[in-house]
C-alpha cells in the first residue's frame, strides 16, 4: 500500500542498518492489523539527532525506534523517560505523545521471555559481555525476573563498573564488574550457567569475530548472542563445537519488536505474522 496523507510513520534510527529485519517484520504487523503506517530504517549518528527530532515532532510520527549506537545518547533528546528505561540508561522505543517524546525500552523484556523459553534462570549466575545499551537492558530485565548473580566484562572497565553499581543500587541484586579478558579464566568460568554477548561483535559488521577465545568456553554454560544476523556467529559456532547450548536474538528480536509494535501503536502485535515474517526473511538472508 502507498504511503498518502493519511499514513503514521515510524523510524529506526541507528547506524549500520543493513542487517536489520526489523522493517519487514514490523510492515507486516502494521498490514495485519490494517493499521496506515509505515515503518522504515533511517540511518543515522548522534550529530544528526538536533535536526531530525524536532522535525519529526511536526511530521505524522507515531514514533520512532532506536538501536547501536544510540540507545544511551537519545534520552539527552527526549521530553521524558519510563521508569524502567530510566532505571536502564538506554531506550529503544520512543513514542510521540502530544508533541512530547517519550521512552520506553523492550530489549529486557524480549531477552527475558526468550531466555525463559531455554532455561529456568532463577538464581542463576550470569556473564554479561558488553555494557552497552542492550546489555544494561538485559541485565536489569534479568534481576527484575530472579536472576541470581550478573558478572559484567567491557573493554571500557568504567562501563562495566558503573553498571554493575547501578544493578547494585537500583535492582538489589548481586553484581560486579570484571576485568575484560577474551581467555576467561576457567575458575571464573565454572561459576558461570548464562553466558551473553551484547557487544556486537559477530555481526556485521564483525562477522566472523568472537569476543572471547573459543578454548576457555565450557560445556555447562548457555550461551546467548543476542545478534540474529549471522544467524550463529563465531561465539555461537564454537560454543556448539564443544556441546553448549546455544541461543541467537531471533526470538529477542521477535518479542522485543511485538513489544515495541503495541507501545507505538496501541494494537496488540500480530505475533505469528512477525515470527513468521522474520523466518522467511531468515531463510532468504536478509
Amino acid at each position: 500500500m502507498l504511503p498518502s496523507v493519511s499514513t503514521r510513520y515510524i523510524a529506526l534510527l541507528g547506524k549500520p542498518l543493513g542487517f536489520s529485519r526489523a522493517s519487514a517484520m514490523q510492515n507486516a504487523a502494521l498490514r495485519a492489523c490494517r493499521l496506515d503506517a509505515l515503518y522504515f530504517p533511517l540511518e543515522c549518528t548522534e550529530d544528526d539527532l538536533p535536526v531530525l527530532l524536532p522535525a519529526f515532532r511536526r511530521m505524522p510520527f507515531l514514533g520512532f525506534a532506536v538501536t547501536k549506537p544510540l540507545k544511551m545518547k537519545i534520552l539527552d533528546y527526549l521530553d521524558s523517560v519510563d521508569l524502567m528505561a530510566g532505571q536502564i540508561g538506554a531506550c529503544n522505543t520512543v513514542k510521540l505523545e502530544n508533541g512530547c517524546l517519550v521512552g520506553y525500552n523492550t530489549d529486557g523484556t524480549g531477552f527475558v521471555q526468550a531466555l525463559a523459553e531455554q532455561i529456568d534462570f532463577t538464581g542463576k549466575n550470569m556473564l554479561v559481555l558488553g555494557a552497552g545499551g542492550a546489555a544494561r537492558a538485559i541485565s536489569f530485565a534479568c534481576a527484575v525476573h530472579g536472576i541470581g548473580g550478573i558478572q559484567i566484562m567491557n573493554r571500557t572497565p568504567a562501563n562495566a563498573q558503573a553498571l554493575a553499581r547501578d544493578l547494585v543500587h537500583g535492582a538489589g541484586i548481586s553484581a560486579e564488574a570484571l576485568p575484560y579478558c577474551a581467555q576467561i579464566p576457567r575458575d571464573i568460568m565454572q561459576q558461570v550457567d548464562i553466558l551473553v554477548n551484547a557487544t556486537g561483535l559477530g555481526m556485521q559488521p564483525y562477522v566472523g569475530q568472537s569476543p572471547l577465545a573459543p578454548d576457555c568456553l565450557m560445556p555447562h554454560v548457555l550461551v546467548c548472542d543476542l545478534a540474529y544476523n549471522p544467524s550463529e556467529t563465531q561465539l555461537l559456532l564454537d560454543a556448539k563445537k564443544i556441546g553448549c547450548r546455544t541461543m541467537n536474538g531471533f526470538q529477542m528480536a521477535v518479542y522485543q519488536g511485538a513489544h515495541q509494535f503495541e507501545r507505538l501503536t496501541g494494537h496488540q502485535a500480530p505475533y505469528e505474522q512477525m515470527l513468521s515474517h522474520m523466518q522467511r526473511r531468515g531463510r532468504k538472508g536478509g
